[in-house]
């Protein structure tokens, strides 16, 4: 079973509408994403648990402190330099629109069924951001679910 935040999930479908289908470790902040992306890429049939808190992404990343809380900072979003207070925001928004909430476990498959079935309300999540990167996200997270869910 894999435990991720809902924001780390459509993270790795919109990657893979970019087109990465085998992912790298990260030096720079030495979290998980690279296992757990290809993990999810190799068994869409796994269990996930989703979490607001620490994942297996960011478990071993370098700004996780012992409480398991993010230190790291942001400031592209006015009046937000919190990276922690941030994805807790967009994953509660996720987790509000599609009704799957805290400690929920299906499969990684269902899960992206359930996002593409709500994708518009991605603009709604990352309603801060600019309209192109809204967009962006949006249309690299369709073609990564379509491909994903075998509809490509």
């Amino acid at each position: 079973m894999i435990t991720i935040k809902p924001h780390h999930f459509l993270d790795v479908i919109k990657l893979y509408g970019k087109g990465i289908e085998k992912f790298v470790p990260d030096k720079k902040y030495k979290h998980n994403f690279y296992s757990v992306a290809n993990e999810l890429m190799n068994n869409h049939e796994i269990k996930i648990q989703l979490t607001s808190g620490k994942d297996d992404i960011c478990g071993p990343c370098i700004y996780i402190n012992e409480d398991g809380i993010c230190t790291d900072s942001i400031d592209h979003i006015p009046g937000v330099n919190s990276k922690d207070e941030w994805n807790k925001t967009l994953d509660h928004r996720i987790m509000s629109y599609t009704k799957v909430v805290e400690k929920d476990q299906l499969t990684a498959f269902e899960y992206c069924k359930i996002l593409y079935l709500e994708k518009e309300h991605i603009f709604d999540v990352w309603k801060e951001e600019s309209d192109s990167s809204k967009q962006i996200r949006y249309d690299t997270f369709c073609i990564g679910a379509k491909k994903y869910l075998g509809m490509l």
